[in-house]
Protein backbone atom coordinates (compact mmCIF):
# COMPACT_ATOMS: atom_id res chain seq x y z
CA UNK A 1 0.00 0.00 0.00
CA UNK A 2 1.36 3.20 -0.98
CA UNK A 3 1.81 5.96 2.13
CA UNK A 4 1.00 9.47 1.40
CA UNK A 5 4.90 9.60 3.47
CA UNK A 6 5.79 7.59 0.49
CA UNK A 7 5.02 9.97 -2.32
CA UNK A 8 8.30 12.37 -1.95
CA UNK A 9 10.38 9.38 -1.92
CA UNK A 10 8.35 7.91 -5.10
CA UNK A 11 8.91 11.21 -6.61
CA UNK A 12 12.71 10.62 -6.58
CA UNK A 13 12.59 7.09 -7.60
CA UNK A 14 9.43 5.04 -8.61
CA UNK A 15 11.24 1.66 -7.27
CA UNK A 16 11.26 2.78 -3.89
CA UNK A 17 9.85 0.26 -1.43
CA UNK A 18 9.90 1.61 2.58
CA UNK A 19 12.07 -0.90 4.43
CA UNK A 20 9.62 -0.51 7.43
CA UNK A 21 10.66 -0.80 11.06
CA UNK A 22 11.66 1.81 13.21
CA UNK A 23 14.50 3.76 14.19
CA UNK A 24 15.76 6.42 17.00
CA UNK A 25 14.98 9.20 14.78
CA UNK A 26 11.38 8.14 13.74
CA UNK A 27 10.58 7.24 17.39
CA UNK A 28 11.76 10.76 18.33
CA UNK A 29 9.30 12.13 15.39
CA UNK A 30 6.36 10.03 16.45
CA UNK A 31 6.29 11.53 20.03
CA UNK A 32 6.71 15.09 18.91
CA UNK A 33 3.84 14.92 16.77
CA UNK A 34 1.67 13.45 19.59
CA UNK A 35 2.97 15.51 21.96
CA UNK A 36 2.18 18.78 19.24
CA UNK A 37 -0.93 17.58 18.74
CA UNK A 38 -2.12 16.86 22.68
CA UNK A 39 -0.59 20.67 23.47
CA UNK A 40 -2.83 22.08 20.38
CA UNK A 41 -5.51 20.78 22.26
CA UNK A 42 -5.03 22.15 25.62
CA UNK A 43 -3.31 18.96 27.23
CA UNK A 44 0.39 19.68 27.59
CA UNK A 45 0.86 16.31 29.53
CA UNK A 46 3.27 14.90 26.27
CA UNK A 47 4.67 18.10 25.83
CA UNK A 48 5.90 18.16 29.04
CA UNK A 49 7.67 14.63 29.04
CA UNK A 50 9.95 16.05 26.21
CA UNK A 51 13.46 16.70 27.06
CA UNK A 52 13.96 20.32 26.83
CA UNK A 53 15.30 21.04 23.18
CA UNK A 54 12.42 18.96 21.57
CA UNK A 55 10.14 20.92 23.95
CA UNK A 56 11.10 24.11 22.86
CA UNK A 57 11.00 23.40 19.62
CA UNK A 58 7.33 21.83 19.59
CA UNK A 59 6.50 24.87 21.74
CA UNK A 60 8.21 27.14 18.51
CA UNK A 61 5.48 25.05 16.41
CA UNK A 62 3.19 25.47 17.93
CA UNK A 63 3.14 29.44 18.39
CA UNK A 64 3.56 29.22 14.68
CA UNK A 65 0.31 27.26 14.35
CA UNK A 66 -1.47 29.78 16.25
CA UNK A 67 -0.30 32.92 14.68
CA UNK A 68 -0.97 31.06 11.18
CA UNK A 69 -4.54 30.46 12.31
CA UNK A 70 -5.29 33.99 12.30
CA UNK A 71 -8.31 33.52 14.50
CA UNK A 72 -10.16 30.32 13.16
CA UNK A 73 -10.36 27.26 14.95
CA UNK A 74 -7.31 25.10 15.19
CA UNK A 75 -8.32 21.24 14.50
CA UNK A 76 -5.87 18.88 16.63
CA UNK A 77 -7.53 15.69 17.35
CA UNK A 78 -5.81 13.07 15.19
CA UNK A 79 -9.38 11.07 14.08
CA UNK A 80 -10.55 14.46 12.47
CA UNK A 81 -7.19 15.13 10.90
CA UNK A 82 -8.10 11.51 8.64
CA UNK A 83 -7.57 12.54 5.10
CA UNK A 84 -8.63 10.25 2.41
CA UNK A 85 -7.23 10.93 -1.27
CA UNK A 86 -8.27 9.93 -4.89
CA UNK A 87 -6.10 7.13 -5.86
CA UNK A 88 -4.42 6.12 -2.42
CA UNK A 89 -6.20 3.55 -0.50
CA UNK A 90 -4.05 4.84 2.53
CA UNK A 91 -5.63 7.39 4.95
CA UNK A 92 -3.12 10.59 5.41
CA UNK A 93 -2.78 12.02 8.62
CA UNK A 94 -2.27 15.63 9.37
CA UNK A 95 -0.69 17.35 12.06
CA UNK A 96 -3.36 20.18 12.57
CA UNK A 97 -5.83 22.00 10.09
CA UNK A 98 -7.84 25.14 10.09
CA UNK A 99 -10.86 24.29 8.22
CA UNK A 100 -12.00 27.75 7.49
CA UNK A 101 -9.03 28.82 6.15
CA UNK A 102 -8.47 26.13 3.81
CA UNK A 103 -4.97 24.98 5.61
CA UNK A 104 -3.29 22.28 7.13
CA UNK A 105 -0.16 21.68 8.78
CA UNK A 106 2.65 18.95 9.01
CA UNK A 107 5.16 18.97 11.77
CA UNK A 108 8.43 17.75 10.73
CA UNK A 109 11.76 16.70 13.07
CA UNK A 110 15.01 16.23 11.74
CA UNK A 111 16.86 17.82 8.52
CA UNK A 112 14.60 19.87 5.98
CA UNK A 113 13.91 17.32 2.53
CA UNK A 114 11.13 17.97 -0.14
CA UNK A 115 7.65 16.83 1.04
CA UNK A 116 5.76 19.18 -1.38
CA UNK A 117 4.14 15.49 -3.06
CA UNK A 118 2.97 14.25 0.66
CA UNK A 119 1.55 17.66 1.13
CA UNK A 120 -0.32 17.49 -2.35
CA UNK A 121 -2.07 14.34 -1.58
CA UNK A 122 -3.15 15.71 1.67
CA UNK A 123 -4.49 19.28 -0.30
CA UNK A 124 -5.91 16.69 -2.64
CA UNK A 125 -8.03 15.03 -0.26
CA UNK A 126 -8.66 18.34 1.96
CA UNK A 127 -10.00 20.24 -1.60
CA UNK A 128 -11.79 16.45 -2.58
CA UNK A 129 -14.05 16.22 0.63
CA UNK A 130 -14.73 20.16 1.28
CA UNK A 131 -15.30 21.75 -2.62
CA UNK A 132 -12.56 23.59 -1.82
CA UNK A 133 -11.00 25.79 -4.93
CA UNK A 134 -7.21 25.88 -3.19
CA UNK A 135 -5.54 24.69 -0.15
CA UNK A 136 -2.03 25.95 1.57
CA UNK A 137 0.29 23.15 3.57
CA UNK A 138 2.42 24.76 5.80
CA UNK A 139 5.38 22.09 6.60
CA UNK A 140 6.73 23.00 10.06
CA UNK A 141 10.61 22.14 10.45
CA UNK A 142 10.66 22.57 14.15
CA UNK A 143 14.60 21.62 14.64
CA UNK A 144 15.18 24.45 12.65
CA UNK A 145 12.92 26.63 13.25
CA UNK A 146 11.80 27.21 9.40
CA UNK A 147 8.41 27.34 7.92
CA UNK A 148 7.62 25.62 3.78
CA UNK A 149 4.49 26.81 2.96
CA UNK A 150 2.97 25.17 -0.71
CA UNK A 151 -0.11 26.58 -1.44
CA UNK A 152 -2.16 24.11 -4.42
CA UNK A 153 -4.92 24.65 -6.84
CA UNK A 154 -6.96 21.19 -7.08
CA UNK A 155 -6.21 20.50 -10.44
CA UNK A 156 -2.20 21.51 -9.23
CA UNK A 157 -2.59 19.05 -6.46
CA UNK A 158 -4.20 16.24 -8.41
CA UNK A 159 -1.87 16.94 -11.22
CA UNK A 160 1.22 16.06 -8.47
CA UNK A 161 -0.42 13.06 -7.05
CA UNK A 162 -1.62 11.06 -10.51
CA UNK A 163 2.21 11.42 -11.98
CA UNK A 164 3.97 10.46 -9.35
CA UNK A 165 1.01 7.33 -8.89
CA UNK A 166 1.78 7.14 -12.98
CA UNK A 167 5.16 6.34 -12.40
CA UNK A 168 4.90 3.73 -9.69
CA UNK A 169 2.07 1.85 -11.62
CA UNK A 170 4.05 1.86 -14.90
CA UNK A 171 5.15 -2.12 -15.84
CA UNK A 172 8.92 -0.15 -17.28
CA UNK A 173 9.79 2.02 -14.50
CA UNK A 174 13.51 2.22 -13.29
CA UNK A 175 15.27 2.41 -10.77
CA UNK A 176 17.00 5.93 -9.85
CA UNK A 177 19.48 5.89 -7.36
CA UNK A 178 19.02 8.80 -4.91
CA UNK A 179 19.16 10.56 -1.40
CA UNK A 180 15.92 7.77 0.00
CA UNK A 181 18.33 4.49 -0.86
CA UNK A 182 19.02 4.01 2.58
CA UNK A 183 15.35 3.69 3.56
CA UNK A 184 14.59 1.20 0.99
CA UNK A 185 13.82 -2.41 1.14
CA UNK A 186 15.22 -2.84 -2.12
CA UNK A 187 18.85 -1.58 -2.04
CA UNK A 188 21.04 -4.59 -1.13
CA UNK A 189 19.53 -6.29 -4.84
CA UNK A 190 18.59 -2.86 -6.97
CA UNK A 191 21.13 -3.11 -9.58
CA UNK A 192 20.70 0.74 -10.38
CA UNK A 193 22.79 1.15 -6.74
CA UNK A 194 25.62 -1.79 -7.67
CA UNK A 195 26.36 -0.05 -11.08
CA UNK A 196 26.65 3.44 -9.33
CA UNK A 197 29.13 1.69 -7.02
CA UNK A 198 31.04 -0.09 -10.02
CA UNK A 199 30.79 2.96 -11.96
CA UNK A 200 32.63 4.88 -8.83
CA UNK A 201 35.50 2.75 -8.53
CA UNK A 202 35.84 1.95 -12.48
CA UNK A 203 36.13 5.61 -12.37
CA UNK A 204 38.65 5.86 -10.10
CA UNK A 205 40.95 2.68 -11.64
CA UNK A 206 40.58 3.96 -15.26
CA UNK A 207 43.73 4.32 -17.22
CA UNK A 208 43.14 7.70 -18.17
CA UNK A 209 44.03 9.13 -14.85
CA UNK A 210 47.02 7.15 -13.60
CA UNK A 211 47.43 10.13 -10.22
CA UNK A 212 45.18 11.79 -7.92
CA UNK A 213 45.91 15.44 -9.76
CA UNK A 214 45.15 14.30 -12.93
CA UNK A 215 42.09 12.26 -11.58
CA UNK A 216 40.97 15.52 -10.08
CA UNK A 217 41.94 17.59 -13.99
CA UNK A 218 39.66 14.96 -15.40
CA UNK A 219 36.55 15.13 -13.59
CA UNK A 220 36.85 18.80 -13.09
CA UNK A 221 36.85 19.11 -16.88
CA UNK A 222 33.23 18.48 -17.31
CA UNK A 223 30.22 19.50 -14.65
CA UNK A 224 28.05 16.64 -15.54
CA UNK A 225 31.06 14.27 -15.21
CA UNK A 226 31.70 15.71 -11.69
CA UNK A 227 28.47 15.90 -10.43
CA UNK A 228 28.01 12.09 -11.53
CA UNK A 229 30.77 11.39 -9.48
CA UNK A 230 29.96 12.58 -6.28
CA UNK A 231 26.06 11.11 -6.33
CA UNK A 232 27.75 7.90 -7.24
CA UNK A 233 30.78 8.27 -4.24
CA UNK A 234 27.87 9.30 -1.96
CA UNK A 235 26.60 5.98 -2.86
CA UNK A 236 29.42 4.02 -2.55
CA UNK A 237 30.01 5.44 0.94
CA UNK A 238 27.02 4.73 2.47
CA UNK A 239 26.35 1.04 0.88
CA UNK A 240 29.29 -0.04 1.07
CA UNK A 241 32.00 1.42 2.10
CA UNK A 242 30.00 1.74 5.85
CA UNK A 243 28.89 -1.09 5.68
CA UNK A 244 32.70 -2.54 5.51
CA UNK A 245 33.97 -0.98 8.09
CA UNK A 246 31.11 -1.75 10.85
CA UNK A 247 31.94 -5.35 9.24
CA UNK A 248 35.34 -5.11 10.41
CA UNK A 249 34.55 -3.74 13.58
CA UNK A 250 32.06 -6.66 14.46
CA UNK A 251 34.60 -9.56 13.37
CA UNK A 252 37.67 -7.40 15.03
CA UNK A 253 35.13 -7.68 18.06
CA UNK A 254 34.58 -11.22 17.44
CA UNK A 255 38.57 -11.95 17.71
CA UNK A 256 38.96 -12.26 14.07
CA UNK A 257 42.29 -10.45 12.82
CA UNK A 258 42.64 -8.33 9.97
CA UNK A 259 46.33 -6.85 7.98
CA UNK A 260 45.53 -2.74 8.07
CA UNK A 261 43.04 -2.33 11.12
CA UNK A 262 42.51 -3.03 15.10
CA UNK A 263 40.38 -1.92 17.62
CA UNK A 264 41.34 1.00 19.48
CA UNK A 265 39.60 1.63 22.81
CA UNK A 266 38.99 5.85 23.86
CA UNK A 267 39.03 6.27 27.73
CA UNK A 268 36.42 7.72 28.16
CA UNK A 269 35.85 12.09 29.08
CA UNK A 270 35.96 13.58 32.38
CA UNK A 271 33.27 15.68 33.48
CA UNK A 272 32.84 18.36 36.11
CA UNK A 273 29.68 17.52 38.48
CA UNK A 274 27.15 20.15 38.06
CA UNK A 275 26.43 21.51 41.18
CA UNK A 276 30.34 22.04 41.55
CA UNK A 277 30.56 23.96 38.45
CA UNK A 278 29.23 27.44 39.38
CA UNK A 279 31.37 27.42 42.93
CA UNK A 280 34.56 26.76 41.51
CA UNK A 281 34.31 29.36 38.70
CA UNK A 282 33.30 31.75 41.79
CA UNK A 283 36.11 30.23 43.78
CA UNK A 284 38.51 31.39 41.07
CA UNK A 285 37.28 35.06 40.80
CA UNK A 286 37.24 34.96 37.18
CA UNK A 287 35.68 37.49 35.00
CA UNK A 288 32.50 37.05 32.86
CA UNK A 289 34.58 37.39 29.99
CA UNK A 290 36.64 34.73 31.11
CA UNK A 291 34.07 32.50 32.06
CA UNK A 292 32.16 32.95 28.71
CA UNK A 293 35.78 32.03 27.07
CA UNK A 294 36.41 29.28 29.28
CA UNK A 295 33.28 27.14 28.17
CA UNK A 296 34.29 28.44 24.42
CA UNK A 297 30.28 29.49 24.34
CA UNK A 298 28.15 30.84 21.56
CA UNK A 299 24.51 31.09 22.79
CA UNK A 300 21.95 31.22 19.98
CA UNK A 301 19.75 33.86 20.43
CA UNK A 302 16.29 31.87 20.04
CA UNK A 303 17.64 29.55 23.20
CA UNK A 304 18.73 32.41 25.13
CA UNK A 305 15.52 33.89 23.93
CA UNK A 306 13.39 31.07 25.01
CA UNK A 307 15.29 30.47 28.42
CA UNK A 308 14.50 34.29 29.53
CA UNK A 309 10.56 33.76 28.37
CA UNK A 310 10.58 30.88 30.74
CA UNK A 311 12.16 32.63 33.31
CA UNK A 312 10.06 35.85 32.57
CA UNK A 313 12.98 37.87 32.31
CA UNK A 314 12.68 41.01 29.68
CA UNK A 315 16.62 41.20 29.93
CA UNK A 316 17.23 42.85 26.37
CA UNK A 317 20.77 41.55 24.75
CA UNK A 318 22.74 42.10 21.92
CA UNK A 319 23.51 39.71 19.28
CA UNK A 320 25.88 38.64 16.54
CA UNK A 321 25.59 36.63 13.36
CA UNK A 322 28.40 33.35 12.59
CA UNK A 323 29.24 33.01 9.17
CA UNK A 324 26.84 31.93 6.62
CA UNK A 325 26.68 27.87 5.67
CA UNK A 326 26.51 26.97 2.31
CA UNK A 327 25.84 23.66 2.23
CA UNK A 328 25.78 21.13 -1.15
CA UNK A 329 22.61 19.21 -1.22
CA UNK A 330 21.11 16.85 -4.33
CA UNK A 331 18.13 18.12 -6.20
CA UNK A 332 14.67 17.25 -6.39
CA UNK A 333 13.96 15.62 -9.43
CA UNK A 334 10.98 18.69 -10.15
CA UNK A 335 14.18 21.11 -9.29
CA UNK A 336 16.26 19.18 -12.04
CA UNK A 337 13.33 19.58 -14.31
CA UNK A 338 13.45 23.37 -14.27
Amino acid sequence: MIRHSSLPKLAECPCYESAGGSNPATERGLKMDEAFRFALSGDATKINELPDEERGNVGWAITQVCLLAAGGEIISDEESLKVVTPGIEHIGTEDARVPSGFVSFDLKSGQIRGYEEQVAAYAYGNMERDFAPEWTCHLLFCDQQKIVTHKFTYDEAKAIVEKVLAEYNDPNKKPNPCQYCGWCSRKDTCQALAVAANDTLAVVDTDIVPNLAQLKEFLGKDNERLSAFVKKAAIFNDELVDWAKETIKSRLTLGEEFADYKLQKQKPTEYVESTHVVPALQASQATTKEIVEFFDAKVKAADMKEFLEKKNCGFEFGTFSGKEIVKLVPKTRKQKNK
